[in-house]
């Protein structure tokens, strides 16, 4: 028995701590990487389509409907933000097919990864389910497995906490011993000592507190000279050590580095990058996030719906609408729709691209001036 076969086992590291997908998600960098890819995902229309080409048709029932209402409570976003939470952390994502007394899919569920055990036999992928209720063994009629592209035996995506859990173990070290120093150490700005034995110490520590916190607290008295009597009492400076301080800095370089393992650009989840964001480079950083990032849970979801013959017919395919990551601003749009108008899209066809209604008479066509100095038709 070994932790990639049965996933639900807790994997240890040398840190100290033991690492699960479960376990992994009180690191908050891991939680706003796993937030920020299941939510924008759960933002783009999923669609039914017949064929393929410009000749394919949007379907209307069958899995459209299901995808509208998955299961009683569950919606559509609900249902891809928990898989791809499922993929993100175990590399794997299983779908239980619910059929009613005709064998017809009737709800679509997300079943957790860390309950579920594959085996092939055969050539034919076989799931245990190991439930609170018990253990059962399922087929593809069943069970709808949805992997990361990147695997190492063909059968089970590569889970990154599995797999950097030594990463992962030592950010929950450095977080947890950044919370100790602050709950466990008490270090004032610095120590008064009295030299003064006997019961009068009690008083003379009573009285210079008083004064001292008078003399030298609030913004008026920044900087201002302490004098004392050095016979008396001696003052020693109280600062966090270097080693604390670097500790800081350590959990700043964990965040970075969680995000290079969910391959999330670290300035999304405000950890270090290494560089700059201006407003030029903004909407090509919107693009890496799409291609870099999200495109491999899109595509492997995609894949995985439209070859499964019990949900798809042999000529439909299921496809995200990209279309909201991939708009250039609002200049580039007008360019290149007055570079359309009249030759490859009508007005209606633009406005339906802007999200605008069709135009109940057609608009008079003037020409727009572009960077080149050339002139294209526009809209008036």
């Amino acid at each position: 028995m070994d932790a990639e076969t049965y996933p639900w086992l807790v994997w240890p590291s040398s840190s100290g701590i033991a690492m699960s997908p479960l376990a992994s998600l009180k690191l908050p960098a891991v939680l706003a990487c796993v937030r920020l890819l299941a939510e924008s995902v759960s933002t783009l229309p999923l669609g039914v389509f017949q064929g393929t080409g410009p000749a394919r048709t949007p379907v209307e029932g069958g899995l459209t409907q299901l995808l509208e209402r998955p299961s009683p409570g569950t919606t559509l976003p609900n249902l891809l933000g928990m898989t791809v939470a499922h993929m993100a952390l175990s590399g794997n994502c299983f779908w239980g097919k619910l059929r009613n007394g005709e064998g017809q899919i009737e709800q679509l569920a997300a079943i957790p990864p860390d309950r579920v055990a594959v085996e092939v036999v055969g050539g034919e992928p076989f799931y245990t389910l190991h439930l609170d209720t018990g253990s059962s063994v399922h087929g593809t009629f069943d069970i709808l497995h949805m992997r990361m592209p990147l695997s190492l035996d063909g059968v089970l995506g590569v889970s990154p906490v599995f797999h950097a859990r030594e990463t992962l173990g030592l950010a929950a070290v450095v977080e947890q011993t950044a919370s100790s120093l602050f709950s466990n150490s008490a270090v004032p700005r610095g120590v008064l000592a009295v030299a003064t034995p006997g019961a009068d110490s009690d008083d003379l520590m009573e009285n210079l507190s008083a004064g001292f916190s008078a003399r030298h607290g609030g913004p008026q008295n920044a900087g201002r000279v302490a004098v004392i009597d050095a016979t008396a009492v001696t003052y020693s400076a109280v600062s966090l050590s270097p080693a604390d301080a670097e500790l800081l800095a350590t959990l700043r370089l964990s965040d970075t580095a969680i995000a290079r393992i969910f391959r999330v650009p670290p300035h999304l989840i405000a950890a270090e990058s290494g560089n700059s964001m201006t407003y030029s480079n903004t909407e090509q950083e919107g693009l890496d996030f799409l291609r870099y990032s999200l495109a491999p849970y899109l595509t492997a979801i995609e894949a995985a719906v439209s070859t499964d013959p019990d949900l798809c017919l042999p000529d439909e395919s299921v496809e995200f609408d990209r279309s909201r990551f991939e708009q250039a601003g609002a200049l580039e749009r007008a360019q290149a729709n007055a570079l359309a108008l009249g030759r490859w899209k009508t007005a209606d066809e633009i406005r339906a691209d802007e999200g605008r209604p069709p135009l109940a008479a057609p608009l008079p066509v003037i020409p727009a001036a572009l960077p080149n100095g050339d002139t294209q038709h526009a809209l008036a």
